[in-house]
This record gives C-alpha cells, sequence and structure tokens, in this order.
C-alpha cells in the first residue's frame, strides 16, 4: 500500500462532497410509498465505490449519513443501526467497483450483497429493533421491494458506471 491510498487529497474531498451532496438530493428524489418506494441515492454511493474503494466509500457513505440525518432528519430519526448499514454498503460498493472493469454481471453481483447483507437483513433487523415489529412480518413484507430494486439498481448502477467508464469522468479521485 502506498501512501497515496490512504491519504485523502483536497481533490477528493471536493469529490467526495459533491457525491455526498448528490446522495443527499437523490434521496429525497424517492416515489412511490413506503411499501415500494424507488430511489436513487444508490447511484452515489456506487460512484464513492468506483472512484475511491472501500475504506473512502465507507467513511463518506457513514459522513453522508450523519450529515443527512443533522441537515434533512427522517420521521424515524437517527439511528446508530443504519450508520453501520451505511459503513458496510460503502464497503461493498468500494470493494466490488473499484479498479474493476464495468460489467453487468459485477453491477448485479454488486445490488445483489447490498440487497441481501444491508437492505434485507441489516436494514430489517434496525427496523424490527425500532418498532419491535416480528422480524418475519418485516421480512415478508420487504422482500417484494427488494426483489424489484434488485432488477431497476442493476440496471441503472450499470448504466451510469458505463457512461462514466467511457467518459473524461472516469479518472476522478485517482
Amino acid at each position: 500500500m502506498n501512501s497515496r491510498s490512504t491519504v485523502i487529497s483536497v481533490q477528493e474531498v471536493t469529490w467526495m462532497a459533491l457525491l455526498i451532496a448528490m446522495q443527499m438530493v437523490l434521496a429525497k428524489l424517492s416515489v412511490g410509498s413506503n411499501t415500494l418506494k424507488v430511489g436513487f441515492s444508490f447511484i452515489a454511493i456506487g460512484l464513492l465505490g468506483y472512484y475511491f474503494g472501500p475504506v473512502k466509500a465507507a467513511m463518506a457513505n457513514v459522513l453522508a449519513d450523519i450529515i443527512s440525518n443533522v441537515v434533512m432528519p427522517s420521521s424515524g430519526g437517527f439511528f446508530l443501526g443504519f450508520t453501520f448499514s451505511a459503513l458496510v454498503a460503502g464497503a461493498i460498493y468500494g470493494y466490488m467497483l473499484y479498479n474493476h472493469k464495468v460489467t453487468v454481471w459485477r453491477s448485479l453481483v454488486t445490488v445483489l450483497l447490498i440487497t441481501v447483507v444491508v437492505n434485507t437483513g441489516l436494514n430489517t433487523i434496525w427496523i424490527h429493533m425500532m418498532t419491535n415489529v416480528p422480524y418475519s412480518a418485516l421480512l415478508i413484507t420487504r422482500l417484494p421491494k427488494e426483489a424489484f430494486s434488485l432488477v431497476y439498481q442493476t440496471g441503472l448502477l450499470y448504466i451510469v458506471l458505463k457512461w462514466i467508464d467511457n467518459s473524461k469522468f472516469n479518472k476522478i479521485g485517482q
């Protein structure tokens, strides 16, 4: 490991801040009901992972979670479990996308890991802890939404990353 991989430059901080802001805006642009909500903030998190790797993407995603809860708090309030989910999601996106060729298969596996580990696994546990609704009841209601999100998130992530990979923006942060 060289010092470049452990130090965050001013340029990287600037791009991370831009992507964190983008994530916060995209999180507010979700459409649909709580049962079937289509969101787009995963694109910004995917870009953090693509550009900066697992450690920096995890740190940036934790910062994004904390900042968004301070600036634009949700109705459920701040819960540390969701911050841990943000850390895990950033690490997964970074591990799967950083310095790898953009393919549909890699996008699918990345979104599948996020869907199973973070959204269906961890987030369902956090909701159970906050509401005392039985885990199995939460899981049953969340599975159709997560199956749907797997499809559209895979497609959108692949399209965005492929476009970036073929553009002048493919070297940001490197």
